[in-house]
């Protein structure tokens, strides 16, 4: 996970390389504060260039995760927009369908790039 400030905290998870035991909220909390204190907006980018079939449980838990942040942030409402990156024409295929499955606030602030 990479991030750049700018006028928004922008960050970058890349699917490929994201830990197979994931990331926990309580260990993003400390990131996250520093992101309050620094930035108004922050924009997610979740790369899945290079990431294969196996790497969709990855995602799986990225998604979880940023479902978990956006609970937890809901109340500053810094979180603008959720950027899915290099997700092919499968992959947007089935996200359609069970993109009703998500919450309305969730499923508007996603975007394919």
């Amino acid at each position: 996970m990479k991030c750049e400030w700018s006028e928004a905290c922008l960050v970058t998870i890349k699917v490929k390389d994201y830990p197979e035991h994931g990331v926990t909220l309580e260990e993003l909390k400390p990131l996250i504060h520093e992101i309050r204190s620094k930035a108004k907006d922050m924009i997610i980018t979740a790369d899945l260039s290079g990431a294969n079939l196996v790497n969709l449980d990855r995602f799986k838990m990225i998604m979880t995760l940023v479902q978990a942040v956006v609970e937890y942030t809901k109340d500053d409402n810094i979180l603008r927009k959720i950027q899915i990156k290099g997700a092919g024409f499968i992959f947007r295929t089935l996200y359609h369908p069970f993109s009703y499955a998500i919450p309305k606030f969730f499923r508007d602030i996603i975007v394919f790039l």
